[in-house]
């Protein structure tokens, strides 16, 4: 799979795209079709939307960028607030010189990307939130784990949490290789800024055509948490994916391809 490297803020960011690569300072052609741009979730990376980017590499172009600190990207810590992450995303747009496009994000690329709905509507076609909220559920005490495996009092800790029960081990599996690839410092921080995240005020903002996706088995942003973001969102549409959880862009990949395919057709 294609992938770059572009600085932004002095950040050599890693993204996978789609299309035919090009020299180490141009960016590639993205040209073709609708031009999608994913955002992974918490102490997640770009590798996670492997599946999205090659289904929508055959007809359209696609960008899915490692936030800085994650997977491929430069520097040990993450942004501190999603507020941040999104003013990043908007440059990272800028470096690349992207049309407007189809923004996709998942739980806190969710929150990231309602935000740039928000404040920057004259960058995006459409909007895909999956497993997003407008306030995450973040527990303390899962927190506490997260910050002893930090202090190395703890080994990384990988659970079932975010997957169906219906979900295979090779998919949590590849879950799991995909985590390991953010340090445990950045999931934290990731995490501290989504505790801080409320988007009550930003919903009625959105004017972008939006598509609320949520896995019936979401234990971390429950279907309610969906309905929530669908009611406050003008027009918003929303899809619940059977057998599918907190990664349902990973468990129901096909399924998932297909609404965001269908959505995007259908936009002006």
């Amino acid at each position: 799979m294609p992938a770059k490297y572009v600085t932004v803020d002095g950040t050599a960011v890693h993204y996978l795209h789609s299309g035919p690569t090009t020299l180490p300072d141009v960016p590639p052609a993205l040209d073709r079709g609708r031009l999608f741009v994913l955002v992974h979730a918490a102490g997640s990376n770009a590798g996670m939307w492997r599946r999205q980017v090659e289904a929508a590499a055959v007809d359209d172009s696609v960008v899915a960028l490692d936030l800085p600190g994650h997977g491929r990207s430069s520097g040990v810590e993450g942004l501190p607030t999603l507020d941040a992450c999104a003013e990043f995303v908007v440059r990272f747009a800028a470096a690349l010189r992207l049309r407007r496009f189809v923004l996709v994000g998942r739980s806190m690329g969710a929150a990231i990307a309602m935000t740039i709905a928000a404040r920057r509507p004259e960058l995006l076609q459409g909007l895909v939130l999956a497993g997003g909220a407008v306030r995450f559920p973040i527990r303390d005490e899962n927190l506490a784990v997260l910050r002893d495996v930090v202090r190395g009092r703890l080994p990384q800790q990988f659970s079932t949490e975010t997957f169906s029960p219906a979900t295979g081990m090779d998919l949590m599996r590849e879950a799991w290789t995909e985590q390991v690839k953010t340090d445990p410092r950045v999931r934290l921080t990731d995490l501290l800024a989504c505790q801080g995240f409320d988007g009550r005020e930003l919903l009625g903002r959105i004017r972008t055509p939006t598509l609320v996706v949520a896995g019936a088995d979401d234990q971390v942003t429950p279907v309610a948490l969906a309905e929530e973001l669908a009611r406050g969102i003008r027009e918003a549409r929303l899809e619940v994916i059977p057998a599918a959880g907190h990664q349902a862009p990973l468990e129901q990949a096909d399924r998932f391809n297909r609404l965001v395919a269908v959505f995007a057709a259908a936009l002006p």
